[in-house]
């Protein structure tokens, strides 16, 4: 030992050989504490309970999408895709939910206390709460690394028990899984819409033959225009009827005027003459008075009563006589005025046409109400078919689109009772061979250090406080003692 001794000290400075120095100087109790030490710190691996871990693997993807329960087609409705960790996260959760450790508990029997005193609702219920905080304190759930696979581990003191908890729980968990992304009912709900939508289709479809069939020549976009001509036409055919019966009736007006300034018969010859055969007959009857006169004056005295009446009559008769020699007599030959002939033949011509007009207008008229007239029951008439297409084009359209999502929703219910999930165990719990704790050679390696280390710190100590050797093996005996339960 002191040839040992004097070998380290020459090849090792001082500084570093005071800790070697001192285990050299101390060595019987630095080899006590290191022997007792260890062989405690074997005991306790020795003694540990070896536990052994299963581990199963879940792949969780977005292969099957969850079905979107909406009006809208579901081309254009998108369901919210969550981000890996996100939904990883989310199934961590459903694992580690209270229903999942209920079930487990219920098949594997760690919730039975079939030997204990206390079988009350209240301490029944305080040991399966305990049971599933160690359950899930011996869990182990972590999502691998740029993945979508989420690794589950559980260790037990059986390597059965570890893979029958590990099974319990993908069951349960798969089960949930599918209550939680289910849309239970969806088939039944949009079968009934896809009934109700085919009772419109039908009912629409009724309606639009009821239509067709009371409007055979129903309006159609091509039609609606040689039907507006054709009353445009009508009635440009009126007004310029109106137009010409305005003026053939100013032109009667002024006819009727022209004729009442226009006399029937006009004088062709007209011949003037003196009353000869009067003046004759009165120079005649004057003579002869004057030759009774002249008798009479032979006769009679002047102042006679004859005489005088005679001499009236004379002077009656000049007086006559100078009256008709002032008069002339006219001969006057008339025949039908010709201006007055034409403007009547011209105003029996208007007076015709003007009746024709009036007629020609009355039909028009009535050809221009008949054509509003099936206009506007032309315009209804789309308008009807227009409502008619429409709500035909909305209930077919709903159909198709009940009825897919009746498809989907049936798909959906048959993967839900296929249990086919966007999750899926890939794989199985696995039964352990060998234990992961202890691991023996480890252990005892990592007490060998420590055991170094204990005996070392009880050498310090000694030098440092002195000792005795009976009071050090003590001292050392006990340090080890205390240390050796802590580790």
């Amino acid at each position: 030992m002191s040839k040992i001794k004097a070998a380290i000290r020459q090849y090792v400075s001082y500084p570093a050989m005071a800790p070697v120095e001192r285990v050299l100087r101390n060595g019987k109790l630095f080899s006590i504490v290191l022997g007792i030490s260890f062989c405690l710190f074997a005991i306790v691996v020795m003694i540990l309970p070896k536990k052994y871990e299963s581990e199963m693997k879940f792949l969780v993807s977005t292969e099957r999408p969850g079905l979107v329960i909406s009006p809208d087609d579901s081309k254009n409705n998108v369901a919210h895709e969550e981000l890996p960790d996100v939904r990883v996260g989310s199934e961590i959760e459903l694992l580690k939910s209270r229903d999942v450790m209920e079930q487990v508990l219920d098949k594997t029997g760690l919730g039975n206390r079939a030997n204990a005193k206390d079988q009350s609702p209240a301490a029944t219920a305080a040991y399966r709460e305990a049971v599933i905080n160690s359950l899930l304190s011996h869990l182990k759930m972590e999502p691998i690394k740029k993945s979508e696979i989420l690794s589950v581990t559980y260790r037990a003191r059986s390597p059965e028990m570890a893979n029958n908890v590990l099974r319990s729980l993908a069951d349960a968990y798969l089960q949930l899984h599918l209550r939680a992304h289910a849309t239970p009912g969806s088939f039944k709900f949009f079968d009934d819409q896809a009934k109700s939508y085919a009772e419109q289709l039908a009912q629409a479809e009724h309606r639009m033959t009821a239509f067709r069939e009371k409007h055979p020549d129903s309006v159609q976009s091509d039609q609606v225009d040689p039907s507006i001509q054709r009353a445009l036409d009508v009635q440009a055919a009126l007004d310029e009827t109106r137009a010409q019966e305005s003026d053939y009736n100013r032109r009667v007006k002024e006819g009727f005027t022209v004729l009442s300034s226009l006399q029937p018969r006009v004088a062709t010859q007209i011949h003037v003459s003196p009353q000869s055969s009067t003046i004759s007959q009165l120079t005649g009857l004057l003579a002869e008075l004057e030759n009774r006169r002249t008798e009479m004056a032979t006769k009679f005295l002047p102042d006679d009563r004859m005489v005088t009446q005679l001499d009236k009559e004379i002077s009656d008769t000049k007086a006559a006589l100078d009256a008709v020699s002032t008069k002339t007599m006219t001969d006057q030959t008339s025949d039908l005025n010709a201006i007055r002939v034409e403007a009547e033949k011209s105003l029996n011509a208007s007076e015709v046409m003007l009746a024709g007009l009036m007629g020609r207008r009355r039909e028009l008229d009535q050809q221009v109400k008949d054509h509003k007239r099936v206009l506007m029951e032309d315009a209804a008439a789309a308008v009807e078919l227009e409502r008619l297409t429409r709500q035909l084009k909305e209930s077919e359209e709903n159909y198709l689109l009940y009825s897919k999502k009746r498809e989907e929703a049936r798909i959906s219910e048959s993967l839900d009772q296929e249990r086919i999930t966007d999750v899926s165990l890939i794989e199985s719990p696995t039964v352990p061979v060998q234990p992961v704790s202890p691991l023996v050679s480890l252990d005892l390696a990592i007490g060998f250090l420590l055991s170094l280390l204990v005996a070392f710190l009880s050498v310090v100590l000694k030098d440092r406080l002195g000792l005795s050797p009976s009071v050090t093996r003590h001292a050392s005996a006990t340090s080890t003692y205390a240390v050796a339960p802590s580790s």
